[in-house]
């Protein structure tokens, strides 16, 4: 099935459903293309939450192996498939920390992302933009993990309101909740490092 879609459209132009039936039909060429489209998502939120690179690869092969295994277990009447992949990996998740206790977040990127630097910046606009990156991580990693995961869905994933919901298992007026409870302690947290900051530089 999935060679004859691809006679006719580009892999990239092929719907999940498409990609999901084909899959399900045994074509291991469609369940890369869905590790293709979906796995960065998977490993970013798990990024964002755990802080551990190690952590986010791991559970990012768990979640593609489940849908391996389990792949007549998605329903696309019920949602997208990348709310399901982080409904999966979000579980996968509170397992980890919760044999661990916390995950390790000493592994961190501390680089600033390529498309935030400006060629026209000096060592001055770098400096001050890599310390309201620290600052904006330093915070999220202190909000709670249920205010962090909305934020991370939310605002950094841009996922809608009712996507959330679906991953996170709760009421999407909950999840609007957790995000403007999220954005005011984050605001708060970074008032803070900044006001620490200009004492130490005056």
């Amino acid at each position: 099935m999935f060679e004859r879609l691809r006679r006719t459209r580009r892999d990239g132009e092929l719907t999940d459903g498409e990609l999901h039936r084909a899959a399900l039909n045994g074509s291991g060429d469609a369940m890369s293309a869905l590790y293709r489209r979906h796995g960065g998502l998977v490993y970013r939120f798990t990024l964002q939450m755990s802080r551990n690179e190690a952590v986010a690869e791991e559970i990012t092969q768990e979640v593609f192996l489940a849908l391996l295994t389990h792949i007549d277990r998605f329903d696309a009447a019920r949602g997208a498939l990348s709310t399901w992949l982080c409904a999966i990996a979000r579980r996968q998740l509170w397992k980890h920390l919760e044999r661990d206790g916390t995950a390790d977040r000493s592994d961190r990127d501390e680089d600033i992302p390529t498309e935030a630097i400006c060629p026209s910046d000096g060592p001055a606009e770098i400096l001050l933009r890599r310390e309201a990156v620290d600052a904006v991580r330093a915070g999220l990693e202190q909000l709670p993990l249920a205010l962090r995961e909305a934020l991370v869905l939310c605002a950094l994933e841009e996922m809608s309101y009712e996507d959330a919901a679906q991953v996170l298992a709760v009421p999407v007026g909950t999840v609007r909740s957790r995000l403007h409870r999220a954005r005011a302690q984050l605001a708060e947290l970074l008032r803070a490092e900044m006001a620490n900051t200009s004492r130490r530089r005056a």
